[in-house]
């Protein structure tokens, strides 16, 4: 050995299983085996062809393939706050209060390391995107995990735990909906988050990432009633427009914390791609259409709900928004081992609900939110019959 090791903190962290799975998808897929892949949440859709077309015919244009300004281009920026203003009456200045990222992780990592210094804390609520905890371990900050309530066939939010913690940690990390739960934060719910941060003078980080898949009828953002200056919110088009593979996001709060932010961004990706930009600019006028969308996904959600109705071994949990559930089964069997079965024998694609923190042992997460038109019967028709692993 030549003592030149991996550092520490890197080699402290353990990658999900997520990336194994999908490997495994494809080599069963290669050999043959017809596999319906509930894996990873990629919608099967992409933007409209007409906004394709139009977008195709913009490619000799000079400023695609170019760098564009560090926090996105300021036509498209203003586009963005317009649509948050019709949409969610959240008032945004597009050149102060809003960037466009290189997706939602990036967007995550600008906005932690602004507003943290080496050793805080920062609150995870658990099942929690693994992603998230990635980022506070690779920033020197100290994870602080909360777990939800699993109650009545569904997820709810820990306030009460969250009170007990408040007062020792600097950042409160919230996903709404959830990844992997699906849980829908109640308008109630996420007023008293924002008065309970402030008060105590603690961030809250607000991944929305699925903000356009929300199905309980909530959905207020703080800022529409109150411009907090303690929050800060990110999310991105990959879901909501078909542009996952085009890597955009956004993030946006008050400005003296996005000045921080955008020293990140410059150092990690420089600025947005600029394609992506312009593909965003013709696509997110499309109302209909991403209402389509985000109808085609509730359907699939309910088509869900009734196969694991129909399953004696798994077990649906509520579903507020978003691609998710994480359901639960019946055993002792690990996650990752259920997760293994289902994909070997019944050709199924999940993720363990272990890869989201010990709350998501004994679950697995399915995405309904990635299958097409043509696959939503048949996999419904698996779900329905999926087995668990033998006692060993």
């Amino acid at each position: 050995m030549n003592g030149f090791e991996p550092s520490a903190r890197t080699r402290s962290i353990i990658m999900p299983p997520i990336a194994g799975i999908m490997n495994r998808v494809r080599e069963l897929r290669n050999l043959g085996t017809d596999i319906v892949s509930m894996a990873q949440a990629v919608p099967w859709y992409t933007p409209p062809d007409r906004v394709l077309s139009r977008f195709s015919e913009k490619l000799r244009e000079a400023r695609l393939h170019g760098y564009g300004p560090d926090p996105g281009f300021p036509g498209t920026r203003k586009l963005v706050a317009e649509d948050f203003a019709a949409r969610r009456n959240i008032r945004l200045d597009p050149e102060k209060e809003l960037h466009l990222t290189c997706g939602a992780s990036q967007a995550f990592l600008s906005a932690l390391l602004a507003v943290t210094s080496a050793g805080d804390r920062v609150c995870l609520v658990e099942p929690y995107y693994f992603d998230h905890l990635f980022a506070v371990i690779f920033s020197d900050l100290e994870p602080v995990i909360v777990p939800m309530l699993e109650k009545d066939g569904g997820w709810i939010f820990p306030m009460d735990r969250l009170e007990q913690v408040i007062e020792d940690i600097n950042v409160l990390v919230v996903v709404n909906p959830g990844n992997p739960t699906g849980h829908v934060i109640p308008d109630k719910t996420m007023a008293e988050l924002s008065r309970l941060t402030m008060k105590h003078g603690v961030f809250l980080l607000l991944d929305e990432t699925y903000e356009r898949f929300v199905f309980t009828g909530d959905g207020c953002h703080p800022w529409s009633a109150e411009r907090l200056p303690n929050i800060l919110t990110f999310g991105s088009f990959s879901k909501s427009l078909g542009m996952a593979g085009w890597r955009l996001g956004y993030l946006f709060g008050g400005e003296k914390i996005l000045e921080q932010a955008l020293k990140v961004q410059d150092s990690v990706v420089i600025c947005p791609p600029s394609p992506a930009q312009v593909l965003l600019e013709l696509a997110i006028g499309e109302k209909e259409w991403t209402e389509t969308m985000s109808a085609s996904i509730r359907l699939r959600m309910h088509a869900c709900e009734q196969a694991l109705d129909h399953n004696p071994h798994f077990h649906w949990r509520k579903v507020g928004g978003g691609f998710f559930t994480l359901a639960a089964y019946d055993g002792g069997a690990t996650s990752e081992r259920v997760a293994l079965h289902l994909l070997e024998e019944h050709g199924i694609g999940t993720i363990p609900g272990s890869a989201f923190g010990d709350a998501g042992e004994g679950h697995v997460r399915i995405s309904f939110g990635c299958l097409p038109p043509g696959e939503v019967d048949a996999a419904m028709e698996r779900v329905s019959h999926m087995t668990l692993p033998r006692v060993q």
